[in-house]
């Protein structure tokens, strides 16, 4: 009989893994966007 049990921690596991990488590729993101917007504003202040 199939081992369920470790089959679905294995499957939690590597979901939450993947849900981890994603939110920190969404906040390098964010912080990238944030950034460049920041360096715009001061090449081009508004007089």
């Amino acid at each position: 009989m199939p081992d369920y049990k470790s089959m679905y921690f294995k499957l939690f596991n590597s979901i939450t893994d993947a849900m981890e990488i994603l939110s920190e590729a969404q906040k390098s993101a964010e912080e990238a966007y944030i950034s460049a917007e920041n360096e715009e504003d001061t090449k081009n202040p508004i007089i």
